[in-house]
């Protein structure tokens, strides 16, 4: 007799609803999530996973733990610290992909903190913190489990508390204060492609301070630098933005191969350092303060004698 493989995997589902419930943390075993399985067991969270629930669970996988830069010996030496780093992954209720294709949608996750959700119809892409959930809806008998493409931390506050805290963004959080745009930066969400130091000292110190003194000028092009909602690099595309500033339409130009492969661009100005989570948006450095087309000349003009 020639048993198929489709034959013994629907035994073996036989075999677990005869014998046995499968809760989220033999979902994990089953699709060999073994770091996220091994932390769980670290934190002592395992038997709280094994309960009733229900939880929506949003497991990172063996991959995204190795791009990430945080040190799995660091975490594993701090069990309390790797518990609530875990529980921001995990959120109470059965939670189905469907149920999330909610734009700007927030949940509170076990950790107590906010996690938000975005779907970007382009795609069709769901993504949590900005992690895309790359495999869905893995039912449990106690939730579900969604597989996510990196670990995600929570934020360091809002837009204008991590500009302050960045010291390549040092020369931005300054123009932003001097302009008076904190408080209103501070609502939102807000996607903030952000100018390095760097970037600005590319303008010219001369031109840089001119800006600095003309608030209404420097105003406009900050506002041109934002967009309302929280744009992920997941959610990319080629297309145009309607920035904060009104006269013009910023261009964002990034295909999903772009995208994947670290170069998506604003105004055909790369982002250098991408998808940094605030409790109110998202955060992108870029390598060039964009300059809005209607105010060429007046920047221009800044230090024509």
């Amino acid at each position: 007799m020639i048993v198929t493989m489709e034959c013994l995997f629907l035994l073996l589902g036989f075999v677990v609803s005869a014998y046995g419930q499968t809760t989220v943390l033999d979902v994990l075993r089953r699709y060999h999530d073994t770091t996220l399985y091994s932390l769980i067991q670290t934190a002592g969270l395992d038997t709280a996973l094994s309960g009733t629930g229900p939880f929506t669970v949003f497991a990172p996988s063996n991959t995204a733990f190795l791009r990430s830069h945080v040190s799995l010996t660091s975490l594993k030496s701090d069990p309390a610290a790797l518990a609530q780093l875990l529980k921001l992954h995990v959120v109470s209720g059965k939670l189905m992909l469907n149920d999330l294709k909610v734009n700007e949608k927030t949940l509170t996750a076990l950790s107590g903190e906010t996690i938000r959700v975005n779907y970007y119809m382009y795609y069709n892409r769901v993504t949590v913190d900005g992690a895309y959930i790359n495999s869905p809806n893995h039912v449990a008998s106690n939730g579900v489990v969604h597989m996510i493409d990196h670990l995600m931390l929570p934020p360091n506050g809002s837009i204008p508390d991590i500009l302050a805290s960045t010291p390549e963004l040092s020369t931005l959080n300054a123009a932003i204060q001097a302009a008076g745009l904190g408080p209103a930066l501070a609502e939102g969400p807000f996607t903030l492609f952000a100018p390095t130091n760097a970037a600005f000292n590319s303008l010219g110190n001369a031109t840089v301070q001119a800006l600095l003194a003309d608030t209404e000028l420097l105003k406009s092009i900050l506002l041109y630098h934002v967009i309302h909602g929280t744009l992920y690099t997941r959610g990319m595309h080629s297309g145009s933005l309607n920035t904060l500033e009104a006269v013009d339409r910023e261009h964002l130009l990034a295909s999903s191969s772009s995208v994947s492969t670290g170069t998506p661009s604003v105004d055909r100005q790369r982002i250098t350092k991408r998808d940094v989570s605030a409790s109110n948006g998202v955060i992108h450095e870029i390598s060039h303060v964009l300059i809005p087309a209607s105010f060429r000349d007046a920047v221009s003009s800044l230090i024509t004698p």
